[in-house]
């Protein structure tokens, strides 16, 4: 049997134990939409410029550049699939939405090659003879707070078969396969 004193020391870390846990899961602020205008710009998706990018929410990034120097604009986010379908249905309008329009594109990985110069990764799509193609930028954004890192440091911790998301410039087609240039890779895509 626990004597008195050791009951109530048991009671106060367990209470200690419960605060930290209920502060750990409610540390968002969410005065801003309390207002009727913090409503309207969350539902918009607005995310300000200061905020550190790049930083996982619910295993996910946010759907906003983790490069520091674009705006922090919501971008579209696509699925290499979809792309690879678009393209093949309708070449045109394929370029009328991806052609020099910067986009979050998604998909697993089926590697990561070099060909002279250039480091690109391939996206795996339901056509297993056609990827998409990420060409990716010599910089690459490796951390929180836009620290910066070599192309190859950043490609060798991506692996085949493992999810990824790309934030790129569409490129059109290049024989038959969707290109992407200037891309960043994002943390892995769940």
């Amino acid at each position: 049997m626990l004597n008195r004193t050791q009951q109530i020391l048991i009671a106060i870390v367990a209470v200690a134990v419960l605060g930290m846990l209920w502060f750990a899961g409610n540390d968002r602020h969410d005065d801003a939409a309390m207002s009727p205008a913090g409503a309207g710009e969350q539902a918009a998706g607005a995310v300000p410029a200061s905020e550190v990018r790049g930083v996982p929410r619910n295993g996910t990034l946010d759907p906003v550049s983790i490069d520091p120097q674009r705006p922090a604009d919501r971008l579209p986010q696509y699925q290499a699939n979809a792309i690879l379908d678009d393209y093949r249905n309708d070449p045109r309008a394929a370029d009328a939405r991806y052609l020099d329009r910067y986009v979050i594109v998604e998909g697993v990985a089926s590697g990561v090659r070099r060909e002279g110069e250039q480091v690109f990764v391939d996206i795996r799509t339901s056509d297993p003879a056609a990827n998409v193609r990420a060409l990716l930028l010599q910089r690459q954004i490796c951390g929180p707070a836009g620290r910066v890192c070599e192309v190859e440091a950043r490609a060798t911790m991506v692996r085949r078969g493992q999810k990824v998301a790309v934030e790129c410039n569409g490129a059109g087609l290049a024989d038959g396969v969707p290109l992407l240039r200037d891309c960043l890779l994002r943390g892995g895509a769940n």
